[in-house]
């Protein structure tokens, strides 16, 4: 039988009372005869876990919920006993998951920013939660101290400067961002170093909270004209008494599955390059690549990156791009640009939107194109150490470029089957943003 004589596929309307998915979506799974669920487990995107404890440190609107995580758990019977890997980790929400249970996980993240909020995430102390107050005090009296000083005297008061991000008033009222950088700096000082990482938490989040932007799904855009009154102090105490109020309702059991570290969380690209003994352990992948919708994960994050002093230059940001799967923005797009990316036959046989993509936008077909030969290569690796009784849960969504519809779910299932998994299933969890046929999508495999 060949990999495309598969199990026939099966549709099982378990909880929704009538299907959402249409016919186009359905008739192409259907010609690769996969099995296909729907299953409805709720809100499944980054907002429900904003209501959740030590999720809610920071908010990344393509992550999804710590619900999903947990359905997959139980769907995999993953236990103290397995080793959770999670090859794009984003904000951390499998690894956080893992450490409330006592699981022990890898997470791998190529955004420094992303991988320093997921670290600082999974620490866990309530010895020092005092401190929390102590700098929210200190914080207002040197507030008061630099209110008639402007953006530079501060900076040089502090022996440190602005971020050096294009046009950074753009991102920032003066005033708003002299006060983003008393914060950041009294966050520094060596009296508040055993809450360091919460005060890095909170003061990250505000430098995005009090910038001039529209926070959209997935993206960030200028919000040049807006009335909003911005209070830093304000934004930072709410961020600092969340985290506390997070830690204090730690069960005794949770705290001290962070003291086991039984969790990492390095900032390495997907590809699995480093040969790490721990590798082999693996038992289970829970994730969710970026999809193939040209939004950048990297540009998102940037004004952070740059207050946060995570990066000093200002194409660093670019160059992150550039090794991210379906990289995007600035010289990733150039790059692109050159001349058409032809895949070899065996994988050209399995990307259906190349002959018509190709025809109508060569840009859009090159990325495409290299965001799926960025997956295989993800995959070639993975199939390399792990074995019998693996099962991994890749949640990916469907896209249309250039008015071609880019069936991620199945392409992706297919690349698995060429690297030698087993496709067990595709699982629809719903249909994304109201508009037809953009589907949230878990590829399941095994070994």
């Amino acid at each position: 039988m060949t990999t495309r004589q598969h199990t026939q596929m099966v549709r099982q309307l378990s909880l929704f009372p009538e299907s959402c998915v249409d016919e186009v979506f359905e008739t192409n799974v259907k010609r690769h005869r996969y099995e296909l669920q729907e299953i409805d487990i709720g809100d499944i995107t980054f907002a429900s876990g904003q209501n959740e404890s030590i999720h809610r440190w920071y908010r990344l609107t393509p992550s999804f919920s710590p619900s999903l995580v947990r359905y997959f758990f139980n769907y995999f019977e993953v236990g103290d006993n397995s080793l959770v890997l999670d090859p794009f980790s984003g904000r951390g929400t499998t690894v956080i998951e893992c450490q409330k249970r006592g699981i022990p996980a890898i997470g791998l993240e190529i955004n420094p920013l992303l991988q320093r909020v997921g670290e600082y995430s999974l620490i866990w102390r309530q010895d020092s939660l005092g401190l929390m107050n102590d700098f929210t005090e200190t914080l207002k009296g040197e507030l008061s101290a630099f209110a008639g000083k402007n953006v530079e005297e501060t900076a040089s008061a502090f022996d440190t400067t602005i971020p050096n991000i294009h046009n950074v008033f753009r991102w920032w009222k003066p005033d708003v961002l002299r006060n983003l950088i008393v914060a950041r700096q009294i966050a520094l000082r060596s009296e508040f170093y055993s809450v360091r990482e919460y005060l890095w938490l909170a003061v990250n989040n505000a430098s995005l909270d009090c910038a001039n932007i529209h926070r959209n799904h997935p993206t960030i855009t200028f919000d040049d004209q807006h009335n909003r009154s911005i209070n830093v102090f304000d934004t930072i105490y709410l961020r600092v008494s969340e985290i506390a109020a997070d830690i204090c309702s730690l069960s005794v059991a949770q705290l001290n599955n962070n003291s086991l570290g039984r969790i990492e969380l390095w900032n390495s690209c997907c590809s699995l390059a480093n040969n790490h003994p721990c590798y082999q352990n693996v038992t289970t992948v829970i994730t969710s690549p970026p999809y193939p919708n040209r939004y950048s994960y990297v540009h998102q994050t940037r004004p952070q990156l740059h207050f946060m002093e995570v990066i000093r230059e200002r194409n660093e940001a670019t160059e992150i791009d550039l090794n991210t799967i379906g990289g995007t923005w600035g010289k990733a797009t150039s790059n692109l640009m050159k001349s058409l990316i032809v895949p070899n036959d065996d994988i050209l046989e399995l990307l259906d939107y190349f002959p018509l993509l190709r025809e109508r936008n060569i840009l859009m077909c090159n990325y495409a194109t290299k965001y799926f030969l960025d997956l295989h290569e993800h995959i070639q690796r993975l199939r390399q150490f792990v074995y019998k009784d693996f099962s991994g849960a890749y949640i990916v969504g469907n896209s249309r470029l250039s008015g071609v519809e880019i069936f991620t779910e199945v392409i992706l299932a297919r690349l698995f089957e060429m690297n030698g998994f087993k496709v067990e299933k595709i699982i629809v969890f719903r249909k994304r943003g109201g508009r037809k046929r953009l589907y949230e999508t878990a590829v399941i495999v095994k070994v």
